[in-house]
C-alpha cells in the first residue's frame, strides 16, 4: 500500500506491504459549520457570562487579539466580530499575538486576514509589568496594550503540547508576553502534570490563566477547529468558562486510542504552515511517543522552510552525546530558577531527546535541515524512502508501522495492551 504524507506544500510517499500497516491515524472531521457567521451570532447572543453589549462602551478602544500564520485563519470570525464590537460603539485595533514568533511581512498580512493594519508586539523590546503568577512567571505583556479599555480574543481552540489545548488564555500568554514571562512559563514544561489534552493540574495552563486575568481579557471568542481545520463549533463568552467549554469540546474530536504499539511511527504536524519551521513540525513527537514501542522507531517528516524556527543556541541542546542529559539540565535550571535558556524547554531539544531518552528510539528527520541534523544525535533522511530504509536497517523488513497524520493536534492514548 502507498503511504502519503504531507510535506509542506507537497507530500512525501511509500510503499509498504499492507501486513505491516497497523494502523494510519487519519483523524475524521466531524461535519463542520456551514454558516459561520449564523454560527457566531448564535455564539455571541449566547454566551457564557456578560454578552458583549454589557461589557463594550460607546467609545472603549477594543484590541481585538488574534493568531498569526501558523495557525488556522480567523478572517471568517475576526471580521465580522469587529463590526459586531464598532456596532456598539467601540474602535477595534487587531493586534497578532505573536509570543516568540517573528512579526508577519505586511504580504503576510494582506494575505492571511486582508490588512496590515495591526499591531505586532515585541517580546524583546519595553513591557508593562503587572507583577507575577503563583508559580513565578513575571507577568509582562506589550506596553500598548495600556491604552485599550477592553480586550477581546479571537483564536482557535485544539490540542496544546503545551498548555494542554490552546486558545483562550494562550492569546496573552505567550501571544503579547515578554521574552522573559514566556521563558518562565515554558520552563514550566518540564514540571509535574503538564500533559497535552489536559487542563486540570496542568500548571502550564494555570500560569497562562493567571497572566491574562492579570490584564484583563474582558471575552473571548474561538472556534473549536476541526482536523481539516472547518469550524466544529464557536464559543464566546468569559475568559475560563468559555475556554472549557470548547476544551472539552476539541477533546471528543481528537482523542485516539492506540490499541498496539509500532516498531516504525511515521510521523507529520499537517504540511504547510504546520511544518514551516522544526518548532512547529516537532510538534507531531508528542502524540508519536504514545504510539512507538520502546526501541523502535520514529520518522518525523516535516519540510521546514523556515528552518528551525528558534534562536541557533538550542542546538547545542541536540549535539549532546547523552540525549538524557538535556534534560537533567534543563531540571536543574529550572530548580535553581536559572531560565536564560528561553528556547530549551519547548525547543526541539526536548521532544527529540525524550524519543531517544524515553523511548530509547531512533529518531530519522526527513526536513530541509538535514546537513544541520546530521550533527546532532537524531539521523537525517533525504526523504521518506530512504528514512524507512534506515529504520528497516536496524529493526528488520517486516517491522510494523504506524502513521500518525496531521500529529500536532491528535491526543493519542495508550490502550490497555498497547
Amino acid at each position: 500500500m502507498e503511504l502519503r504524507f504531507k510535506y509542506g506544500r507537497t507530500e512525501q510517499v511509500v510503499e509498504v506491504a499492507d501486513e505491516r500497516v497497523i494502523e494510519e491515524i487519519h483523524l475524521p472531521s466531524p461535519e463542520g459549520i456551514e454558516d459561520v457567521d449564523a454560527a457566531l451570532q448564535d455564539a455571541l447572543a449566547n454566551p457564557v457570562g456578560p454578552p458583549l453589549e454589557q461589557i463594550i462602551d460607546r467609545g472603549d478602544r477594543v484590541a481585538l487579539m488574534t493568531v498569526d500564520f501558523t495557525r488556522p485563519n480567523p478572517s471568517p470570525m475576526l471580521w465580522p466580530l469587529a463590526e459586531r464590537i464598532a456596532s456598539l460603539g467601540g474602535e477595534v485595533e487587531v493586534v497578532i499575538g505573536l509570543g516568540n514568533h517573528r512579526p508577519m511581512t505586511d504580504e503576510e498580512l494582506e494575505e492571511f486576514i486582508g490588512t496590515s493594519d495591526v499591531l505586532q508586539p515585541d517580546s524583546r523590546g519595553e513591557q508593562w509589568g503587572l507583577g507575577e503568577t503563583s508559580l513565578g512567571t513575571p507577568i509582562e505583556v506589550a506596553p500598548f496594550l495600556q491604552e485599550f479599555d477592553r480586550r477581546v480574543v479571537c483564536g482557535f481552540i485544539e490540542p496544546s503540547y503545551i498548555a494542554g489545548f490552546s486558545g483562550g488564555r494562550k492569546m496573552v500568554l505567550p501571544g503579547v508576553s515578554s521574552y522573559d514571562s514566556i521563558t518562565h512559563n515554558h520552563f514550566l514544561i518540564l514540571t509535574e502534570g503538564r500533559k497535552l489534552g489536559v487542563l486540570d493540574g496542568n500548571p502550564v495552563h494555570q500560569d497562562m490563566t493567571e497572566a491574562a486575568q492579570a490584564l484583563g481579557v474582558d471575552f473571548i471568542c474561538d472556534a473549536v477547529v476541526n482536523p481539516d481545520d472547518s469550524y466544529a463549533a464557536i464559543e464566546a463568552g468569559e475568559l475560563v468558562e468559555a475556554h472549557r467549554r470548547g476544551a472539552e469540546r476539541s477533546r471528543t474530536i481528537y482523542e485516539h486510542t492506540v490499541a498496539q504499539k509500532a516498531d516504525i511511527v511515521i510521523c507529520t504536524s499537517g504540511g504547510w504552515p504546520y511544518d514551516v519551521d522544526m518548532v512547529q513540525a516537532k510538534k507531531t513527537l508528542v502524540p508519536a511517543l504514545e504510539c512507538v514501542r520502546e526501541g523502535g522507531c520514529v520518522i518525523l517528516v516535516g519540510e521546514c522552510e523556515d528552518g528551525w524556527g528558534g534562536e541557533k543556541p538550542f542546538r547545542q541542546l541536540l549535539e549532546s552525546e547523552d540525549p538524557e542529559a538535556i534534560i537533567e539540565e534543563m531540571r536543574r535550571r529550572l530548580s535553581q530558577g536559572d531560565v536564560e535558556w528561553h528556547w530549551a524547554p519547548c525547543s526541539t531539544g526536548l521532544l527529540f531527546s525524550s524519543v531517544v531518552h524515553d523511548r530509547g528510539a531512533q529518531l530519522i528527520v526527513v526536513s530541509e535541515l538535514s546537513d544541520d541534523i546530521e550533527a546532532t544525535f537524531a539521523d537525517a533522511a533525504p526523504d521518506l524512502v530512504t528514512a524507512l530504509e534506515m529504520a528497516e536497517e536496524r529493526l528488520g523488513p517486516d517491522a510494523s508501522i504506524i502513521g500518525l497524520h496531521d500529529g500536532r493536534r491528535v491526543i493519542c492514548r495508550s490502550g490497555p495492551n498497547a
